[in-house]
């Protein structure tokens, strides 16, 4: 009632907006009502520099934290929680971007991408190969598997959360202005950046560029030891994990 009162009479307030509600529609709202519902709904009176929301974007906005379900569950095994973001990567020819989608618990990178733009398909791109690295794992499908990342419009696109959603994964997103809810991506990125920052630097050209990150990968997986993870390689740690079935009582995953 309250969006279309808004669309059809551009120019009114609280006020006016209260008389329509009562008069059209038979519904009496106090005032400090009627803002509460128009911030929760992101209806802003400032129509005229007001941005459209997607579905999703207005769905967040009313769940507010309750949208982070990384600190409602109990992750407390590999292939329970899988977190994205992206980061920016100089070299010579530029900055190109990188996107990662890692286990929270078990800190194995899953998928991975670089583009030139941070756009949807280097996020669905990341998670299509997510995807795949977990089937030739084992698991036939991510159905119950947490997927976080910050509310960003990439990670809110209708193109990358329809394809969550359908492939029976879980969305969760990090509360604005809490970057601590993503921390397991902020520190693989700054201990890659530590660690790779001068020979990414070097890289001349972007296919260069990317050839060094499958490597960086493929080391960080596979051979850099984390104190975290009982001094074991992310490689080694899920494979243990995946030998003792630590993960299926709770996610119901099927083999």
């Amino acid at each position: 009632m309250i969006e279309e009162i808004i669309s059809l009479n551009p120019g009114y307030g609280l006020p006016r907006i209260k008389v329509a509600l009562r008069r059209e529609y038979g519904e009496v709202v106090n005032h400090k009502l009627l803002r509460k519902l128009l911030g929760m709904w992101g209806l802003s009176l400032r129509r005229a520099k007001q941005k459209k929301k997607s579905w999703i974007k207005k769905v967040l906005y009313f769940l507010q934290r309750r949208s982070n379900l990384l600190r409602k569950a109990a992750i407390d095994g590999c292939f329970k929680a899988i977190v994205s973001d992206i980061t920016q990567i100089p070299y010579q020819a530029g900055i190109a971007y990188f996107c990662v989608h890692l286990d929270y618990f078990g800190k194995m990178v899953y998928g991975w991408e670089l583009s030139l733009s941070p756009d949807r398909v280097l996020v669905r791109s990341s998670f299509r190969k997510a995807k795949r690295k977990l089937k030739r794992m084992g698991l036939k499908s991510i159905e119950g598997i947490i997927f976080h990342q910050d509310k960003g419009t990439i990670y809110t696109s209708a193109s990358y959360t329809t394809e969550v959603l359908n492939s029976g994964g879980y969305l969760s997103y990090s509360a604005k202005g809490e970057p601590g809810d993503n921390a397991v991506n902020e520190a693989f990125f700054s201990r890659l950046k530590e660690e790779w920052r001068d020979l990414f630097a070097e890289a001349d050209t972007f296919e260069e560029l990317k050839k060094l990150i499958k490597k960086a990968i493929a080391y960080y997986n596979e051979k850099r030891y984390h104190t975290s993870l009982n001094n074991m390689t992310p490689a080694e740690f899920t494979k243990n994990q995946l030998k003792r079935n630590l993960t299926l009582k709770s996610i119901n995953l099927v083999w």
